[in-house]
């Protein structure tokens, strides 16, 4: 922190680093802000903003496109995520079941958490085809358009499924995005009954995703598997079979976490 805020009374470094913790927040939720935007949402000063920005942007979390003039995360927030990341449980625990299933398919495998509403890519590996999936390790999907999103909420209470949709919204990505609670709940119980989540088109056009939900030592949903590709690899007739190897893949993950109620 600079010398002016060290010198300042307790009382108000704590406000300050509160109000620096929150601009970050923003910036994560958001994308990039203008100066004008954060101080309205962090109901201060612009100088006091202004001040809190240039110590944050110096350090290298937050930094400024040039075009627009608005503020983002910066490169040390990145390396934080990788950080985190790399110590991971889940992603250690999954990385040799993505790859047995790399290796048998060659596409895109993904594993995947839900943080804030939204899915968030922990891991991929990706595919061998000229046409792949274009997320990337830290970056999000919708949780109702992915078929990562649906595995894992499927394994939530139904109030926290419909607290996450009305919070979050169910906006339609292609026509196949489901984009009505109803609609949604129902998938979501065939998705528990069955063991394995599908993406069809639902997130893009011409892709078809299928998850499986991984759980932990307590028998909470920690996270999902999925394998996606061109939708002339996985015809309604190979699901079948590549939804028995997500699943397994899935299960051998899960009690890599400790998780023992599966044979």
């Amino acid at each position: 922190m600079d010398k002016d805020l060290a010198d300042k009374p307790d009382r108000y470094t704590i406000q300050t680093i509160d109000k620096a913790l929150t601009l970050i927040e923003l910036l994560a939720e958001r994308g990039s802000l203008s100066l004008i935007e954060l101080t309205e949402l962090l109901e201060q000063p612009k100088s006091s903003t202004y001040r809190i920005i240039l110590t944050l942007q110096n350090r290298g979390f937050i930094d400024r496109d040039d075009e627009d003039g608005k503020y983002c995360l910066g490169y040390k927030q990145l390396m934080l995520t990788r950080s985190m990341l790399e110590r991971s449980n889940l992603r250690t625990a999954a990385l040799a079941e993505m790859k047995k299933l790399s290796e048998r398919y060659g596409d895109t495998v993904n594993l995947g958490v839900l943080a804030d509403g939204e899915v968030l890519y922990v891991e991929i590996i990706e595919s061998s085809y000229p046409l792949r999936m274009t997320d990337t390790v830290g970056s999000r999907s919708p949780f109702h358009a992915t078929g990562i999103g649906k595995a894992i909420v499927s394994q939530l209470p139904e109030a926290e499924a419909l607290a996450l949709a009305e919070q979050h919204g169910l906006k339609r990505l292609t026509g196949n995005t489901i984009g009505e609670w109803d609609k949604l709940r129902a998938e979501l119980e065939t998705v528990r009954a069955r063991g394995y989540a599908l993406d069809d088109q639902e997130i893009v056009e011409g892709a078809r995703c299928v998850a499986a939900p991984v759980y932990n030592l307590y028998g909470k949903v920690e996270g999902a598997i999925s394998l996606s590709g061109a939708m002339h690899r996985f015809g309604k007739d190979k699901v079948e079979e590549i939804a028995e190897q997500v699943v397994l893949a899935a299960n051998a993950i899960s009690r890599k976490m400790g998780y023992r109620q599966i044979k």
